[in-house]
């Protein structure tokens, strides 16, 4: 106790000589710092204020973009779009102090990159006929619009570009639900869409891997095989000190749960299709593992070596719900090509 009161003694007086020296200071010193002040709880309070990490697992339909008729996949995706661009902070210049939340920034990236994804996808392949069909031009402009860089802030901006794509993601579902617009409700095209899934977050994993583990668990020959990429990301554990955590967990977190909204969503647009096939059970699995994953939650992220007794592994446990979603989703996605 001897040993705390004497630090609490020497904070004390700390305090106390920054007060005289404070009273001490002449008018334009004073106002200064008192400017200083104000201004720095203003930043702090509008951080707080704007910070948002929407990750809501039942996220309600936007009542502007539902559609009777129309696909309830569309319908979310414009709905998580339109929710994350009202306060989009990867567009945002340094003097927004949201700007400098590397947890929000990497979280709407990922949600951002899932979106862009789905809407790739179902303009090459889910939103027109098999084989030859030609592409539905609502989605095609939905497609490149989602794709925009996230980190632009004008000319244009992203916001701008994503509205944008929500519109015309509109304008196509209500086109879809007069009979002017097609969506391939078929098991091999649900497929194949659950198989690129599989391929974007084998690479997620992969950075995860990377991030996880540190350059001693790798041999010499190991480390001259990774790419130039991969080797940028490999440094050692930094536990909650590892600028790195905080990125990859949020942007895999961003992926995750943007796609555990559309999933859910296309479970309904495929409800016949996955009733048929028998996947209703390991659907349900699949969703539960990647509601598990997106749920994760922390602000300070901590990227702990394998096997610490005191600084956890946040980064690992993220990728243990990761790895049996993608593997419950390959499952399902065999059920459908029987």
């Amino acid at each position: 106790m001897t040993f705390f009161r004497r630090i609490g003694a020497k904070l004390n007086e700390f305090r106390q000589s920054l007060f005289d020296i404070f009273l001490e200071a002449g008018l334009v010193t004073k106002a200064v710092c008192a400017a200083f002040a104000v201004a720095a709880a203003a930043f702090f309070a509008l951080f707080v204020y704007q910070y948002h990490i929407d990750d809501d697992p039942l996220l309600k339909p936007d009542p502007r973009y539902v559609v009777e008729g129309g696909s309830k996949a569309v319908t979310m995706a414009a709905t998580l779009m339109s929710l994350e661009t009202s306060h989009w902070a990867p567009g945002k210049l340094w003097i927004y102090p949201i700007a400098h939340s590397r947890n929000m920034v990497a979280y709407q990236k990922g949600i951002q990159y899932a979106v862009g994804q789905w809407a790739t996808q179902m303009t090459d392949f889910l939103g027109r006929d098999r084989g030859s069909g030609e592409a539905d031009p609502n989605l095609v402009a939905a497609k490149g619009l989602l794709n925009y860089d996230p980190t632009a802030f004008i000319l244009p901006s992203a916001e701008s570009q994503y509205r944008d794509g929500i519109r015309a993601l509109d304008e196509y579902n209500r086109r879809l639900s007069r009979g002017q617009a097609k969506y391939d409700k078929i098991a091999s095209s649900l497929s194949d869409f659950l198989m690129k899934i599989d391929k974007d977050l084998g690479s997620q994993s992969g950075t995860l891997e990377l991030t996880v583990l540190s350059p001693d668990d790798f041999t010499d020959r190991e480390k001259a095989l990774l790419t130039d990429n991969q080797r940028s990301v490999l440094d050692s554990n930094g536990g909650y000190f590892d600028r790195r955590a905080s990125d990859v967990f949020f942007a895999t977190k961003g992926r995750m749960y943007a796609y555990l909204i559309l999933l859910t969503a296309i479970e309904e647009d495929y409800h016949s299709v996955i009733v048929a096939k028998g996947a209703e059970e390991h659907w349900q699995n699949m969703l539960l593992s990647l509601r598990s994953g997106a749920s994760l939650y922390k602000f300070f992220v901590s990227n702990g070596a394998g096997g610490s007794y005191v600084i956890p592994s946040d980064l690992a446990y993220q990728g243990f719900f990761l790895l049996r979603f993608d593997k419950q989703l390959q499952e399902v996605a065999d059920i459908l090509n029987r």
